[in-house]
């Protein structure tokens, strides 16, 4: 994280896929996000094509995620995170979900919110005491 008086921000599938699929809160999310340093997990490497492709049945949005996905800064899946997702709680709380949370747990003290737009991981994340976000 190169410059720190930028805003760093910790994004998480839900709200990645935003940025690569045209949906109703992309525009608002687009501003909140601008001139921000952007963190999310190694597992969105995978999630967040996976599910732009779902959505818009394009193979071509797939580029679009990896080129988008190339300028976050990626925190890396390793033993110490897998275990601690494991134990994360609430245990109602999505195993992609689970590993969000422990990585943005991991970084807390380098991010200012958590920018994300499924509830369960909202409420997790508020309740692990991180700021949340979800641009309207």
């Amino acid at each position: 994280m190169a410059n720190r008086s930028a805003r760093v921000l910790y994004l998480d599938a839900s709200a990645i896929v935003k940025l690569v699929v045209r949906e109703s809160e992309t525009d608002a999310l687009m501003g909140y996000v601008s001139e921000t340093e952007l963190i999310t997990s190694e597992i969105a490497t995978i999630e967040v094509p996976r599910a732009a492709h779902l959505k818009t049945g394009a193979e071509m949005v797939i580029g679009h995620a990896e080129e988008l996905l190339s300028r976050f800064y990626i925190v890396a899946l390793d033993d110490a995170l897998l275990k601690s997702a494991a134990r994360t709680p609430p245990p109602e709380l999505r195993t992609l979900d689970a590993i969000h949370l422990a990585s943005a747990i991991r970084i807390r003290d380098h991010i200012d919110a958590v920018v994300a737009y499924d509830h369960r991981l909202e409420r997790a994340a508020k309740h692990s005491g991180l700021r949340v976000a979800a641009p309207q």
